[in-house]
């Protein structure tokens, strides 16, 4: 078998268990470790026991997520927490302090100064999360964000792409004022249209890096991720553009999804601003450890667990 040859039934078979695995797990982790925290999170189901009520707005979310991997709900109460902390932030602003890293990011752990996160989760959002998993959740890192436009062109999270996470995250974002499409709203491309997306994605790449290494160049990070950011801004214009989910509203708007679905957000019409708390979470075989989140926050050291059944 020639070079060649080999080279193409290889990238044949990597294809196939590749693309079997985001699609079984809802994963781009890879197929020798996704499965892991599908595992877990079957795990965590079969000790599940609780009857979880829901409002009529979470049990809509719920029937959302499951079917397009997305979902978006507002209530009076989320409002009122989000005014909250958004009030204290503005408070912090109108004082001069340096609360904002280069990148927009809060530079305090959030848990432990805005105890209206723990309401948060202690409320809506706890049987949202558990609606969803079937099972206990526990919050592996949460932070806060204010995007604004600084640059000409978006960057980025601000273009489409995928975290490449396990398959059993969920992120969740609220909205601390209200949302419109000109402040970044985050957008989302449901999961069976993201699926359709990364089958044809695996040759698209290959040719970019082809084409690099005919030019004897050395691409870099940035580059690499330009290859599949193009790709998939070309398939979504031209196929799936009208399937693309937006939710906007007021502050206290929470908007959920499986970081493995096409994503972007955060870039802002110029003169206006996007605050929003992001939490990404994963089941749990015991309940939600909020006194432990209480003394030592949920501040982000990594950007997925990995052991599925780690403590956090």
């Amino acid at each position: 078998m020639s070079v060649s040859i080999f080279r193409k039934f290889k990238d044949t078979v990597g294809d196939y268990l590749s693309l079997r695995s985001i699609e079984k797990h809802r994963s781009r982790l890879g197929w020798r470790q996704a499965y892991r925290y599908s595992n877990y999170l079957d795990h965590c189901r079969q000790g599940f026991t609780e009857r979880v009520e829901s409002s009529p707005e979470v049990k809509k979310a719920v029937q959302d997520f499951q079917a397009k991997n997305v979902a978006s709900f507002w209530t009076q109460e989320n409002q009122q927490l989000a005014q909250s902390i958004f009030r204290k932030i503005q408070d912090e602003e109108r004082a001069g302090l340096e609360i904002w890293n280069e990148r927009g990011q809060y530079l305090k752990e959030i848990y432990t100064t805005f105890p209206e996160i723990e309401q948060l989760f202690k409320r809506m959002l706890e049987s949202f999360l558990k609606e969803i998993f079937k099972a206990n959740f526990k919050i592996f890192y949460g932070m806060l964000y204010k995007s604004e436009n600084r640059r000409g062109d978006p960057a980025g999270s601000e273009l489409w792409h995928a975290d490449g996470g396990p398959g059993t995250c969920v992120i969740v974002m609220l909205y601390l004022k209200d949302v419109e499409k000109e402040d970044g709203a985050l957008e989302c491309l449901p999961w069976d249209y993201s699926l359709a997306t990364y089958r044809g994605e695996p040759a698209v790449f290959r040719i970019g890096l082809e084409q690099a290494a005919k030019n004897k160049k050395e691409l870099s990070r940035e580059e690499v991720r330009k290859i599949k950011c193009d790709y998939f801004e070309e398939v979504i214009g031209r196929f799936y553009g009208k399937f693309v989910e937006q939710p906007t509203g007021p502050a206290g708007l929470v908007a959920a999804f499986g970081n493995n679905i096409l994503h972007k957000g955060g870039y802002p019409a110029a003169g206006r601003a996007r605050y929003v708390c992001l939490f990404h979470c994963y089941p749990a075989d015991q309940p939600t450890p909020f006194e432990r989140y209480r003394k030592h926050g949920i501040k982000k050291v990594e950007s997925y667990p990995k052991d599925p059944a780690a403590d956090f």
